[in-house]
């Protein structure tokens, strides 16, 4: 496809889907609206909320004429991004989950890579885990390859994603049938397309908070990850490649399972990858899952 070249200022539409999430959704619309960089729309893809959600944003929207409300029935939040994408009319479309916020430089850092590198297609960055017990910083490498994007969602999730909407809707937007992943799924599809840039810094604050989201939901999360790595490894023969990345995939299965308490059949995955493909994140993944499938009760007390 063809790439515009950079002009400046970019316009720019934010998506935030959102669900049930009223007191949530003030702190993200005001992260929003503190950019250094302004953004032209704010669609609040309402997915049905009974909890206030909705009487706020048409308030919101009446105070500032740039926040604009979508209703829908509840559909789940790859459909409301679609249909965001669907009403944006910038040149650019960003997305912030409605428990998440931005940093006031965060879109500014970003477009900044335009200016050496005007055929990037995608613009990502890093994040801060948020609201959990331990509060972690995720800084993606830059460009990653399309090995990269087969082996793992090595970019993260949508809040911090600023993509062409060219792109996007050349590829088709969001796959609303996967559980999960549908933000791996569609990285991808966007790398097969053109390059993608990343600020390697933390300018997202994602929240690891005990509320609902899909990565709580262990099916959901399981689910997707398997369809990914079908569809990932379709269209690769047997042996090296594909030996690597059923290795990683393993390895990310195995990290599932320790999340979510299944400690013995992490064991068992982060070494059945290492024998596929030896790496010192299998050990390490493997001696992290053992720590946690051996009972407390039975390690003996430190010698006095």
């Amino acid at each position: 496809m063809t790439v515009p070249q950079y002009t400046p200022p970019p316009t720019i539409d934010v998506v935030i889907p959102t669900y049930n999430r009223q007191d949530l959704l003030v702190r993200a619309v005001d992260s929003i609206l503190a950019q250094t960089l302004a953004v032209r729309r704010i669609h609040i893809v309402d997915d049905g909320s009974t909890d206030g959600t909705v009487a706020w944003a048409r308030e919101a929207g009446r105070a500032d004429p740039r926040i604009a409300l979508i209703e829908r029935q509840h559909g789940g939040a790859n459909l409301a991004r679609n249909a965001g994408i669907a009403a944006a009319e910038s040149d650019w479309i960003a997305f912030l989950d409605s428990d998440d916020a931005w940093e006031p430089d965060k879109l500014a850092r970003q477009f900044a890579l335009l200016e050496q590198r005007p055929d990037l297609i995608g613009l990502f960055c890093g994040f801060r885990l948020v609201g959990g017990d331990v509060e972690r910083v995720h800084q993606p490498r830059d460009d990653p390859s399309l090995l990269d994007l087969r082996c793992a969602n090595v970019l993260g999730g949508t809040s911090a994603a600023v993509i062409r909407a060219s792109a996007l809707r050349a590829v088709g937007g969001f796959n609303p049938a996967l559980p999960s992943c549908q933000d791996w799924d569609l990285w991808f599809r966007l790398r097969q397309v053109g390059p993608l840039g990343v600020v390697r810094a933390p300018l997202v604050q994602f929240n690891s908070g005990p509320h609902d989201r899909i990565t709580t939901n262990l099916n959901k999360v399981l689910g997707g990850h398997k369809a990914m790595f079908a569809h990932l490894v379709a269209d690769l023969g047997p042996g090296g490649e594909r030996a690597r990345i059923d290795a990683r995939h393993k390895l990310v299965e195995a990290d599932i399972k320790r999340r979510f308490g299944d400690h013995r059949s992490a064991v068992v995955l982060a070494l059945a990858s290492f024998v596929r493909a030896p790496s010192t994140w299998a050990l390490r993944t493997a001696w992290r899952a053992a720590l946690g499938a051996w009972p407390r009760a039975s390690r003996r007390p430190a010698a006095q």
